[in-house]
């Protein structure tokens, strides 16, 4: 019989984690890598919300993150708390893995949102439809498959149509160097997205991860008044591994007010040149399906859908 113990992550067990994932990649191939460095961001508080599966000779056997996006005290909106119980697809044991580390992340869960009472609270999963033994676990959890999301690529070879001008917006490269300029940002982003409010701390750690040493973002600006954004970035260390020439136009967004204005069309279009001048051969994004304006705009951009994703939710 293998003995278990849960320990909380720490910096020594990133070569471990990613290790795990790639075999976990191995047998489910749409799975993603995700890097290690991403683990050690303000959300999983120093290792709290991250749960390790270590056997006796000190072997991970599995882990589990926990993610938490708080709604705010005058909201009725839910929590949401992206999860992921994974075993190591060699493990004998992985049931019982799984559900020592799903014990505990219900336990941190509800620590967690103890803190802002009054709102529902959604453990949230996303699956590809491959990872079936995944969903299986979390379906017999009581979890419910509530949407769809998009991934779509652009083929940065072809030619990148001009949009209408602008009238009193201008587009410009903006790397927001200061945290007064990283708060304008954050406070605009939880305006158009505020189902998944993102942390002034959470941002910085992103800025300061290696895929945005070459990343910006592409801002429109009405006078002062930050209006929409699209952030451009990549990590040159994956893409040599993988042999591809990704890079990402992600976190798009335009204020209630400046919709319908084509803003959208303008700050996606400098991205993608961006990219392409830095020798990027496709442009990739993911996208709720139920977003038909976005996934309209999308396509007239050029980019295409290449797979499709699950979102798995338990109301807890």
């Amino acid at each position: 019989m293998t003995n278990i113990t849960i320990q909380p992550f720490t910096a020594a067990r990133i070569p471990d984690v990613v290790e795990l994932q790639s075999a976990y990649s191995a047998v489910y191939p749409a799975a993603q890598v995700i890097p290690g460095e991403v683990y050690l961001s303000p959300a999983f508080e120093g290792g709290r919300n991250l749960f390790c599966a270590i056997d006796e000779r000190g072997k991970l056997l599995g882990y589990a993150p926990l993610y938490p996006m708080l709604a705010q005290d005058a909201s009725s909106l839910p929590h949401i708390l992206w999860a992921e119980i994974k075993a190591h697809p060699a493990c004998e044991v992985w049931k019982e893995v799984k559900d020592q580390l799903f014990e505990q992340v219900l336990l941190r869960a509800g620590q967690v949102t103890a803190e802002v009472p009054g709102h529902p609270v959604h453990l949230t999963f996303q699956y590809f439809p491959s990872e079936t033994d995944s969903i299986e676990y979390i379906l017999s959890k009581g979890g419910c498959y509530t949407e769809s999301v998009f991934t779509m690529r652009r083929d940065l070879s072809l030619d990148i149509p001009a949009a209408e001008p602008l009238q009193g917006i201008t587009i410009r490269p903006w790397r927001m160097e200061s945290e007064a300029e990283q708060q304008l940002y954050v406070r605009a982003r939880n305006e158009c997205f505020p189902e998944t409010p993102v942390e002034l701390g959470e941002w910085q750690y992103f800025m300061q991860m290696p895929s945005w040493e070459a990343g910006t973002t592409f801002a429109a600006f009405d006078g002062d008044e930050l209006v929409g954004n699209v952030a451009v970035f990549w990590d040159e260390a994956e893409n040599r591994k993988s042999g591809d020439q990704l890079g990402f136009t992600e976190y798009i967004f335009v204020r209630p007010r400046w919709r319908g204005k084509n803003v959208a069309r303008h700050v996606i279009n400098a991205g993608l040149s961006y990219l392409k001048q830095h020798g990027l051969a496709c442009a990739i994004l993911e996208v709720r399906a139920r977003n038909q304006d976005a996934l309209r705009l999308y396509a007239e951009l050029g980019y295409e859908v290449v797979r499709e994703s699950c979102f798995y939710v338990l109301e807890l």
